[in-house]
């Protein structure tokens, strides 16, 4: 899932069904994101930066993913999908 774009209103992901890991590239914007399927807010979650990755080491943690924008700009993340996690 490549130009993920992440706007004011919260975003899950698309995950295909034997996805059991991702990371998440931040690339043009700040994003605020959750993993528990909590909705984020410009000021409450985890901030990441244009150029952090994120990863999601579990299939709750896919299912829960949320993120918004932080700021007045728009962000679009990628995202590449495992089906395993391994070290």
């Amino acid at each position: 899932q490549y130009g993920l774009s992440i706007s004011t209103t919260a975003v899950s992901l698309t995950i295909p069904r034997v996805a059991m890991a991702a990371e998440i590239y931040v690339r043009t914007a700040s994003i605020v994101f959750k993993r528990d399927t909590g909705t984020p807010t410009a000021t409450e979650g985890t901030q990441a930066d244009p150029t952090d990755i994120i990863l999601l080491n579990s299939r709750s943690e896919l299912d829960g993913f949320r993120a918004v924008r932080q700021g007045g700009t728009d962000a679009t993340v990628d995202i590449e999908y495992w089906t395993d996690v391994s070290g």
